[in-house]
């Protein structure tokens, strides 16, 4: 579920009608990093998505940077998305029998306005959220709860500015490969000034004018709206709410 950068070459230089990349005013590989890093903001790709460790708050400490939740491999990677914020009622403790209950429950998340009054308050932590870049609990744990976050981390570029940055993965279902061809030659075509291709890049990309213009409710779609998550797939796959239906007589 991941391609690298180089494989795209082929691809958006047929959507550029073979302008070489030594054409371009920029690396390719610096092109695609920013349509990865657009993109990997808004959807969801399982690729990206981690399961923290189990950490300790800080008594009355109410304020963390995320790297207190990530894993020690997604240290300094913007956090995206937090998909799961789970806190233990009870001291944390690996499940050995039957009997052993890890008990707890999600924190919800707030604006920083309504949880202002929260994180000066000690107590058992209900909320969260994101100010400044930090994640702020309220209220202030008043005790060293046990916690882990699920997320979604931004896409690493670890050879970003090398010789090797064509190498670098892309961590996208491959059925993206071609999104990210048309949204990759999109972006370069826009710097070469070729507003026509561009135009028609962006249309096979996100849609027609009148589906852009109407929010997708007139017009054809693109690429883009014809993929679906993979957590929409699972989805579509379970059963759903049942209403029960009772004969009056």
């Amino acid at each position: 579920m991941s391609f690298t950068i180089g494989s795209l070459q082929p691809g958006v230089q047929a959507l550029l009608n073979n302008r070489p990349a030594s054409s371009y005013n920029n690396t390719l590989a610096e092109y695609v990093r920013k349509v990865v890093l657009e993109l990997s903001e808004n959807y969801k790709f399982p690729g990206l998505q981690t399961s923290g460790p189990v950490v300790q708050l800080v008594p009355l400490q109410a304020v963390y940077s995320p790297d207190f939740f990530v894993s020690t491999g997604d240290q300094g990677l913007e956090v995206n998305k937090v998909n799961s914020f789970f806190i233990y009622t009870n001291p944390y403790a690996t499940l050995s029998n039957i009997n052993d209950e890890n008990s707890g429950f999600n924190l919800k998340f707030s604006t920083v306005d309504d949880i202002e009054v929260l994180i000066n308050i000690p107590g058992l932590p209900v909320k969260w959220t994101r100010f400044e870049g930090d994640v702020w609990i309220g209220s202030a744990p008043d005790q060293p709860y046990s916690c882990y976050m699920r997320y979604q981390h931004e896409n690493p570029f670890p050879n970003r500015g090398n010789p090797d940055a064509n190498n670098d993965l892309i961590y996208m279902p491959n059925s993206w490969q071609d999104i990210m061809e048309y949204a990759t030659a999109n972006r370069i075509a826009r710097d070469l000034n070729l507003s026509s291709k561009a135009n028609e890049l962006n249309t096979t990309l996100n849609g027609d004018a009148a589906f852009q213009r109407s929010g997708g409710i007139e017009g054809s779609p693109g690429l883009i709206f014809q993929r679906t998550s993979q957590e929409n797939r699972d989805q579509t796959t379970s059963m759903k709410s049942m209403r029960l239906r009772i004969n009056m007589q």
